[in-house]
């Protein structure tokens, strides 16, 4: 009797390690036996999702694999290939593209099908791409000028970066424009110390943004802008608002703190 097993494990091994490789991964979601392999999947649909959350504004679209060459002109399949999906019920399986690039396939429901095609709301890239939208620095003005100040008396800054910026960007086939304005300024003082205002600052006279250096240095100052009071609009419609902000750090300037010295004036 074990001889006999022996010989027919014998005889059927060269089988199971032809179906086995299939057996471990094929399935779209279920695991195919040895005499019911199924073909392999790239994507469940929560797969799906997570890579239009990596590509926000790509255009996904998907197209049935059929079992034969027979199809409608709209692409579905007279006989497509099914799958159980990753739910557990009955699907069929699909080629996924991204911008038109084949990324792989995919065994989905036919809700989860349709909804590949569904784009992500324009509020939702709006918000997402924000910080990115390249928002301008803050150009700072110092007084006294040359990149000169004096020990022990005020120093003036300043910026005249006040008014909202719009920046037009193209979100899932739509003309977006996204407005903010300066909402916040942080004055880098390099010595150490900072201070946040909601003003600009002004020229001198006026003193609404300055500061007292208690000794002789060189330091880089500079100032940090927030933009807020945020909107966007799609195709020239209503604005709608946007609750974020964004922090955009001003370029560094030279200045160097020097003391008085009394000259002897003839008149």
């Amino acid at each position: 009797m074990m001889s006999l097993r022996v010989a027919v494990l014998a005889l059927v091994a060269p089988f199971l390690l032809l179906l086995t490789p299939d057996a471990a991964v094929a399935g779209c979601g279920q695991a195919s036996s040895i005499f019911n392999a199924s073909e392999t999947c790239d994507y469940s649909s929560a797969a799906v999702e997570a890579e239009k959350a990596k590509y926000p504004t790509a255009k996904w679209t998907v197209r049935q694999i059929c079992k034969d060459d027979g199809r409608t002109p709209e692409g579905i399949c007279f006989n497509p290939q099914d799958c159980t999906t990753a739910a557990g019920i009955p699907g069929t399986r699909y080629t996924l593209f991204r911008d038109g690039e084949n990324v792989g396939t995919a065994c989905l429901s036919a809700g989860e099908a349709t909804a590949v095609d569904d784009p992500p709301p324009i509020r939702a890239l709006v918000i997402e791409a924000f910080e990115s939208l390249g928002w301008s620095p803050s150009a700072l003005v110092v007084q006294p000028p040359n990149g000169k100040t004096l020990v022990n008396l005020d120093t003036n800054f300043y910026t005249s970066n006040t008014d909202f910026t719009n920046i037009p960007v193209t979100l899932v086939e739509s003309d977006v424009v996204v407005s903010a304005r300066p909402i916040a300024y942080r004055w880098n003082f390099g010595d150490g110390t900072s201070t946040t205002t909601t003003g600009p600052g002004a020229p001198f006279p006026h003193l609404d943004v300055a500061h007292v250096y208690e000794q002789v240095d060189e330091v880089a100052v500079s100032v940090d802008t927030q933009y807020g009071d945020a909107s966007f609009t799609v195709n020239g419609g209503p604005p709608e608002t946007i609750p974020s902000t964004v922090w955009v750090p001003g370029a560094a300037q030279d200045l160097e703190v020097v003391e008085a010295l009394p000259q002897l004036v003839l008149q």
